[in-house]
């Protein structure tokens, strides 16, 4: 479909030099989130030095005309300017359509002389019949007057048997040819008259020679996203990440066997950080009592390695090993380009396309999790950590289990060290119970006014015998913190004691939040009590409010 149409013009009034076309190839495509960097290369002779003129299209109109490059890449030349025009015409070049008209007259010719064939099968089968009812009818045929009956029947049989096999192979040439010839006329009557970008380019040549020229641009309307496939090992030793990309595009090319780039750069954004707004309080001419506060004012090339070399056919490399092609993993700090192996096409039709781009085992550290006050539920999930040496971007996960589909998650970016915690449902094998066993009011004495209550509660954690093995348990609960200093709330009965960690006390102190870890083996259980004292001044009674 792409094609360049090379003209060759003399400035200051020359004769324009006759037109000559070349052929242009797609080279690879960069995909964006929404935009999509397209790359061609073409290749252009001059036979004498001097100026230059290339047009080459057509392009689709979703092509941004400020992003069209033009390089030269190889020969003994220069660009020297660039024009941006709109057309109206055939997606078809003259030497696209001359040589599918020429392959059609071609397949028609093939089918004229099937006919021919056809006919003269049909004729000599009925000269056959007329020859067997001549010599039914007791006519003298001289050409089979010395032949005895068996003789001649076999003779009959071997023609027809010769005629009807021909015919057979015939009728299928046919079929195959009538569904070529619709093909080809299909191709070009979609071919029809549409509106196209095509790109002017004003070149020089210092000597005669050969150029290889690239064409950059960029298109709307292209995206692509990662999504995972996570597959924890059933005994959580292991985690393994598959990072899949999905592709899709409606820029109006279709990308033939290109080179095919997946960028996490994002070029719709923009680089510059937003302006700072002045803000300022003032009075208003009514003189009102408060302020108002004023509004705030509103690519790297990179190449993919040649993954064909070495690979045969015809069973060359029968008994050797061969290496699979990989993604090439371009890590730029700020952005990421996965090269993908081999040439693929994306037609512009909105489907999805699925790529794999690697897999990656991470380390793994498995836990159960529980809040007995909220739920009798344990629930299993596993801090995974990243230790290769390319990130993970930010996507949409399938959670496994060995062969089994937990459900959805989200993944976050992950660069090496970098660690996620995964939810991987509930875990049947470990219960959860509570109970209160403690909850009592003192009233204040004869001499005192101070009322302080107090709540105990207990958890007990069983690990059933048909575990695979001890499993770790973080067991987390909320004591109350006091927002009024005539409240006063202590925790109490705190056993076993609670994690003290530095992290521990600021979550403690912050939210109220206690921690305790637990190693259960299977068959074995562990209790686990906390509570906390209220004291308030017999005045008032304080309100109690609980919201997640």
């Amino acid at each position: 479909m792409f094609t360049a149409l090379l003209l060759f013009a003399l400035s200051h009034g020359n004769p324009v030099i006759p037109a000559r076309e070349a052929p242009a190839k797609l080279d690879r495509v960069t995909v964006y989130n929404g935009v999509a960097l397209v790359e061609r290369v073409l290749t252009v002779t001059a036979d004498e030095p001097g100026p230059f003129i290339v047009e080459t299209g057509p392009f689709p109109l979703s092509a941004r005309r400020d992003s069209f490059q033009v390089k030269y890449e190889e020969g003994p030349g220069m660009v020297q300017g660039m024009e941006i025009r709109e057309r109206l015409g055939h997606l078809l070049s003259g030497t696209q359509r001359d040589a599918l008209e020429s392959e059609l007259e071609g397949l028609q010719t093939e089918r004229n002389d099937l006919d021919s064939k056809l006919a003269a099968n049909s004729a000599a089968r009925s000269a056959i019949d007329v020859l067997l009812d001549g010599v039914a009818s007791g006519k003298n045929v001289p050409a089979l007057s010395e032949l005895d009956a068996d003789a001649l029947l076999n003779w009959v049989m071997g023609q027809v048997g010769d005629l009807d096999r021909a015919q057979r192979g015939f009728l299928d040439q046919a079929k195959d040819l009538t569904l070529r010839i619709a093909d080809l006329k299909k191709r070009m009557g979609n071919a029809s008259d549409e509106r196209y970008l095509e790109v002017r380019a004003h070149l020089f040549f210092e000597q005669p020679g050969t150029a290889r020229l690239r064409v950059i641009y960029l298109v709307d309307q292209a995206w692509w996203h990662p999504t995972y496939d996570v597959r924890v090992d059933p005994d959580l030793t292991g985690v393994n990440v598959a990072l899949v990309a999905e592709v899709s595009q409606m820029t109006g090319e279709d990308w033939d066997n290109a080179v095919l780039i997946l960028s996490t750069s994002q070029p719709n954004v923009g680089l510059d950080p937003p302006a700072l707004p002045n803000r300022n309080y003032f009075m208003p001419r009514q003189q009102a009592l408060r302020g108002m506060v004023s509004a705030p004012s509103a690519g790297l090339d990179v190449l993919a390695e040649d993954n064909d070399a070495g690979i045969k056919t015809g069973g060359r490399l029968r008994g050797k090993s061969l290496k699979a092609p990989v993604v090439q993993v371009q890590d730029f700090g700020i952005t990421t380009q996965f090269v993908l192996p081999e040439s693929k096409t994306v037609p512009s039709n909105s489907e999805l396309h699925r790529f794999p781009i690697r897999e990656v085992p991470l380390e793994v550290y498995p836990e159960r999790y529980v809040v007995p006050s909220l739920s009798t539920q344990a629930y299993l999930r596993a801090e995974v950590r990243l230790t290769g040496d390319a990130p993970l971007l930010p996507g949409s996960a399938r959670v496994f289990l060995g062969p089994d589909l937990l459900g959805t998650a989200d993944f976050p970016v992950l660069r090496p060290g970098d660690s996620t915690m995964l939810n991987l449902g509930i875990d049947p094998n470990l219960s959860v119970s509570w109970e209160t066993i403690l909850d009592d009011r003192d009233e204040p004495g004869l001499f005192g006014s101070t009322v302080r209550t107090n709540h105990v509660f207990r958890a007990t954690l069983k690990l059933s015998a048909a575990a695979r093995g001890p499993v770790s348990v973080l067991m987390e609960e909320v004591i109350p913190l006091s927002r009024d200093s005539r409240i006063k709330v202590e925790a109490s009965d705190l056993q076993p004691a609670p994690l003290g960690g530095e992290d521990d006390l600021k979550l403690r102190a912050e939210k109220g939040v206690y921690r305790w870890r637990m190693t259960i083996p299977p068959g074995a259980s562990q209790n686990v009590r906390w509570g906390y004292l209220v004291s308030h001044d017999e005045d008032f009674t304080p309100a109690y409010s609980e919201n997640r």
